[in-house]
């Protein structure tokens, strides 16, 4: 009888990984040994693991739910008319597609996540913008651009980490784009409140943004050295 190396968990002859932390399993002296068929079936913990996800999914379902109900209800009985509750409400279903997909969805979690969350968002302030100030739309002006630039580097930073580039070099991307995303939002701002254009705020954070991902872009190419890796504990 053998053990796992990573978790210590007891382990069958006819297993060639554990069945909790898909550890492979191997052991020299079993190379030849006849393979029998596994007494602890991977199929069950994969089932376990499925009917935990649905329950922590409907548990949460059902808490958002209850709130969803809650909230107008108490208002009308308060107020006799829905005031505050019309707020709320998208704001719950919101947190709800925020919560409960990542509990749900197994492959590409964060691809799928973030897509679910932008079109989310688009339909939450849009939303909120009808029901706030139906005759100013600063959903059009601002949020729209705003959330496309954002949905944009998103997806561009889960491409770098699928290409499996450096953390390093996702990083100063990453510094990159926050520069361009602070004169993109003055832009906007001042476009939306017809103010004169000119950038004030946002062009020392753009530079500063822009150093720091010229830097680390040197720091990275540095540490391809062997010697300099060393050096730096990288």
């Amino acid at each position: 009888m053998s053990y796992c190396v990573n978790c210590g968990v007891e382990l069958d002859r006819s297993l060639t990984k554990c069945p909790l932390c898909s550890t492979p399993v191997i052991n020299p002296n079993d190379i030849d040994a006849e393979k029998t068929l596994p007494t602890y079936p991977v199929e069950y913990m994969q089932n376990i693991e499925k009917k935990l996800r649905f329950a922590s999914a409907n548990l949460v379902t059902v808490i958002f739910l209850t709130a969803l109900v809650l909230c107008p209800f108490c208002n009308y009985v308060i107020s006799d008319k829905l005031t505050w509750s019309r707020y709320v409400m998208p704001s719950i279903i919101f947190a709800w597609c925020c919560a409960v997909p990542p509990i749900m969805i197994r492959k590409n979690t964060f691809l799928k996540c973030v897509i679910i969350d932008f079109i989310s968002a688009f339909i939450y302030l849009g939303a909120m913008n009808m029901l706030t100030t139906p005759n100013i739309n600063w959903f059009v002006s601002i949020c729209v651009p705003i959330l496309l630039y954002l949905f944009g580097t998103f997806i561009l930073i889960y491409s770098l980490s699928v290409k499996k580039c450096s953390v390093i070099y996702i990083i100063s991307i990453g510094f990159a784009l926050a520069g361009i995303f602070c004169m993109m939002t003055e832009y906007f701002l001042r476009r939306f409140r017809f103010l004169e254009m000119e950038f004030i705020w946002s062009v020392p954070v753009l530079i500063s943004c822009i150093g720091i991902a010229v830097l680390m872009l040197i720091i990275e190419k540095l540490s391809k050295v062997s010697a300099l890796r060393k050096r730096l504990h990288i």
